[in-house]
């Protein structure tokens, strides 16, 4: 089986983590390393990887992300943080991203302003300036989950929490950092479920 292939079926929203069990550092950076490899809109990376890793924390997290037990049994919780700062047409750090390709400035101009009509035509009319970057920041806990099942890692995804909470118990500056998702990577307990899933012929259309 095709190794990535191989990976996703292992990977399942994973509900019972075994608490005793602690994922080691050079495998944690191993998959943070894929978070921070991953692609993102024009290259901004508007995005930053918490580890939660004290137990105090994670007890003190729970209860603003819906009482679930990945939270507290899991090995590891990585908070995706969007900045949506970042990204404003015109910030300093949208230019510093742009030369760091190395073109030449008239190329480099021309790459600002193409971003910059992209953001008024295609994003804002549509959505924040957060839920772009939290789009980003999906790709990034997919290529984290990914990376982890091919260790034998098991994750969750995990949106259920209240965002405010969330962001006050772990004393986020929200002027720069708003969280998007949170993911929790352990071993799991017990078998993993049945997967379900849609035939490819309901998903796949070929023109």
């Amino acid at each position: 089986m095709n190794p990535v292939i191989e990976a996703l079926t292992f990977r399942h929203a994973c509900k019972k983590f075994d608490p005793e069990k602690k994922i080691s550092r050079q495998d944690l950076d191993t998959i943070l390393a894929a978070g921070c490899l991953s692609p993102s809109s024009f290259g901004m990376e508007a995005w930053k990887f918490l580890v939660l890793e004290s137990k105090q924390v994670l007890q003190q997290l729970r209860p603003a992300c819906w009482d679930q037990a990945q939270i507290t049994d899991a090995s590891h919780v990585i908070v995706i943080l969007a900045r949506p700062e970042l990204v404003t047409p015109g910030n300093e750090y949208v230019k510093d991203s742009f030369m760091r390709r190395g073109l030449p400035e008239d190329a480099t101009l021309a790459y600002i302003d193409r971003y910059k009509w992209y953001m008024e035509t295609e994003v804002f009319p549509e959505m924040s300036t957060y839920a772009w970057c939290a789009k980003q920041c999906y790709i990034a806990l997919a290529n984290i989950m990914t990376a982890a099942a091919s260790m034998k890692i098991d994750s969750c995804p995990m949106e259920g929490f209240e965002k405010d909470r969330v962001e006050t118990i772990l004393k986020i500056d929200t002027q720069k950092y708003e969280v998007a998702v949170l993911v929790a990577l352990g071993y799991r307990a017990g078998e993993q479920p049945p997967r379900r899933r849609h035939t490819k012929e309901t998903l796949i259309e070929y023109r």
